[in-house]
């Protein structure tokens, strides 16, 4: 591994596209940075640290960190042997049309919190530690073996990403249960399908309510219009391919949703602050 900066490069071993480690990179203890491929971290021990845009976790044993590309993040006071990592590029889940659609519900939750009780998260936990046995195996396919238990593991965080979505609104003793079950399911309609050209009429139709009806509950209860809630989705959605410097920018914007190049640019600028280029140029420190 080497970092320009903030920015880490991976170069997987003998052209194989999956890592798997004991071992961290001390080099990046404490030290924030980013890199363009998909990071899974298992903790091994209590009270190891670990930021992720700026957002800190005190982890337990079994709890996990899914690190997205893009995501700016740093192992504070953590020793080489304190998790299990896994890196790959994203492209081995993008291929896949429900990953894609719902990237952005994904990409919402990176600390996964180990509950012994829960039969799914037992799994995910022995999936992760299954990987390497298999990595350093002679066995034949073990790569391939590898990426079956990935999507295995991917498949039920899936399920808990969209769960944990559902259930947002749901903490709110002082809202309807009906409403807020109608507006948990039209956000995760709209994270689902964020680069369609959707509009109020599909979101109301699908949750069979009229138009103003659905204006009024979505803005009650999440504090947004349905366009400001659209958009920010496609922005969280831009994040990672923007930190890839061969992509180009209007690619981006076409691929997550925007009709053009300039209704991107002012999208992003109002949400983060910055245009794409000066986000892609401070990414990546150049």
């Amino acid at each position: 591994m080497h970092t320009n900066n903030y920015f880490e490069r991976l170069n997987f071993s003998s052209g194989k596209k999956i890592n798997v480690s004991k071992k961290i990179d001390i080099n990046f203890s404490d030290t924030m940075h980013w890199h363009p491929f998909i990071e899974i971290l298992l903790s091994l021990y209590d009270n190891n640290e670990v930021t992720i845009n700026f957002t800190k976790h005190v982890l337990k044993t079994n709890d996990l960190i899914i690190i997205y590309p893009g995501d700016l993040h740093s192992l504070d006071h953590v020793t080489e042997n304190a998790f299990i990592l896994v890196q790959f590029p994203l492209d081995l889940l993008m291929i896949m049309s429900e990953f894609n659609s719902n990237f952005s519900v994904f990409s919402q939750y990176h600390c996964i919190k180990y509950d012994p009780s829960d039969i799914d998260a037992d799994r995910m936990i022995y999936l992760i530690k299954k990987l390497p046995e298999l990595y350093y195996s002679d066995a034949l396919f073990n790569e391939v073996r590898i990426y079956s238990l990935l999507l295995e593991f991917f498949a039920k965080l899936g399920q808990y990403c969209v769960d944990a979505k559902k259930e947002e609104f749901s903490d709110d003793a002082n809202t309807g249960y009906k409403s807020t079950k109608l507006i948990t399911e039209a956000c995760l309609y709209i994270s689902q399908n964020c680069i369609k050209p959707l509009k109020l009429d599909d979101i109301s139709h699908h949750i069979g309510v009229s138009k103003s009806h659905f204006s009024h509950l979505f803005k009650k209860y999440t504090n947004m219009t349905f366009i400001d809630f659209l958009t920010t989705e496609r922005i969280k959605r831009t994040e990672f391919l923007i930190s890839n410097p061969q992509a180009h920018i209007i690619d981006i914007a076409f691929d997550s949703g925007f009709s053009s190049l300039s209704s991107f640019n002012r999208a992003f600028k109002k949400i983060k602050g910055i245009s794409p280029r000066e986000f892609r140029e401070r990414m990546t420190n150049k």
